[in-house]
């Protein structure tokens, strides 16, 4: 049983008799597949269905839902005799939340937080499945709780922005893999992240960048940013308290990029969040 609601989608559920369930020669679903993503209501929206007709959706960026984590805001609810249906909206779009309730099996505890959560105007933290039902998508609860404090609406923005650029970065990874060439995708193209955007549409937007193999084209500093990167990650092997700037400077010089070069791509790659000061401002790792 869940932490709040206790209840389940019964079409979820394989039947537990003697039988065989109807979904008894599915695959088992690969425990990869199986991440909490947290996710705006606009990518909720407008994820993509399955093309060949299953009930999995996936993010616009490829990524496969199978648990979301939303913040959001409730407008209205509506409790029936099993479950109770919750309008939410985030700023970015409105959906509707279902919840099972197990009157027999709910401590009180868990009901308070429940009626506690169904309160308009109030916000909530909700975990669950994506659902379509008669042709609306609805989010069925796992778990939901009021939200304490109103850094939990920032963090949890901030949590979708790091999930999406850390997406962006091992796909960038692995095309570099295949010939290093950058995907130049930035989270600043996504609608449902307007309020953590800089003016003119600026962003948070990242050029991801293809490292090693060809040298593929990335963001700002092209070349000296794969010198950079390559050193961190080759003598960062060995050394987990990170790489001296000077160390970094002696090694790309080689290659025929002045110190100025190489701090100004040191300070970019960092402010990306591609390489991470480690024990001072001056220690560098690759952020795997």
């Amino acid at each position: 049983m869940s932490g709040y609601g206790g209840g389940f989608d019964s079409s979820d559920t394989p039947s537990r008799g003697g039988g065989s369930s109807s979904d008894g020669n599915k695959p088992r679903r690969n425990y990869d597949d199986q991440t909490l993503i947290p996710v705006t209501i606009k990518m909720v929206l407008n994820a993509l269905g399955d093309p060949s007709g299953g009930s999995d959706l996936s993010l616009k960026d490829g990524r496969p839902l199978h648990m979301v984590k939303l913040v959001c805001a409730v407008r209205s609810s509506e409790e029936r005799s099993t479950n109770v249906f919750i309008d939410v909206e985030d700023g970015t779009g409105l959906t509707q939340v279902k919840v099972w309730v197990n009157e027999g099996d709910e401590c009180s505890a868990i009901a308070q937080l429940r009626t506690a959560a169904g309160r308009e105007h109030t916000y909530i933290r909700v975990i669950g499945q994506i659902r379509d039902f008669d042709g609306q998508r609805q989010i069925v609860a796992n778990d939901i709780r009021p939200v304490s404090s109103g850094n939990e609406l920032t963090h949890h923005l901030l949590e979708v922005a790091y999930s999406y650029e850390k997406y962006l970065k091992m796909q960038s990874s692995n095309a570099s893999i295949m010939g290093g060439m950058g995907m130049g995708i930035g989270i600043g193209n996504m609608a449902s992240m307007a309020p953590l955007q800089g003016g003119g549409g600026g962003g948070m937007g990242m050029g991801a960048q293809g490292f090693g193999g060809g040298g593929g084209g990335g963001g700002g500093g092209g070349g000296v940013d794969n010198a950079v990167v390559q050193v961190i990650r080759t003598l960062g092997v060995n050394e987990g308290s990170g790489i001296h700037v000077n160390t970094i400077i002696g090694e790309v010089t080689t290659q025929g990029y002045s110190a100025a070069e190489i701090k100004n791509s040191i300070n970019t790659l960092s402010n990306e969040g591609l390489i991470y000061s480690t024990i001072d401002e001056n220690h560098f790792q690759y952020a795997e």
